[in-house]
């Protein structure tokens, strides 16, 4: 049980970190808040995606050791990074979507 909730932790985390990363970008921060990002909370986006990332990279090698744990770190990075994906182009403007 307590393996499964680390493992929605870790991709929570790897979700929030990516969600930071892209919104420190003029073009996503435009689509979701309706602005470019100031240079201070463009940095302040930066620190966090880093160091929810770095979080979520812990929990999985602590959860499963340093051998299983950077081989999961790639599914779970590819999961969050996925979920802010579909996320982004859900909330990106239609006539603005590339085909």
């Amino acid at each position: 049980m307590i393996g499964l909730l680390l493992q929605l932790l870790a991709v929570s985390l790897a979700a929030a970190g990516f969600a930071a990363l892209a919104l420190a970008m003029d073009r996503h921060h435009a689509a979701v808040v309706g602005g470019p990002a100031s240079p201070g909370r463009r940095r302040l986006l930066r620190a966090a995606g880093t160091l929810a990332l770095s979080a979520s990279a812990a929990l999985c090698i602590g959860a499963w050791g340093w051998i299983q744990g950077a081989v999961g770190l790639w599914g779970v990075f590819a999961l969050g990074a996925a979920c802010v994906m579909l996320w982004l182009r859900w909330r990106e403007p239609v006539g603005r979507r590339r085909s």
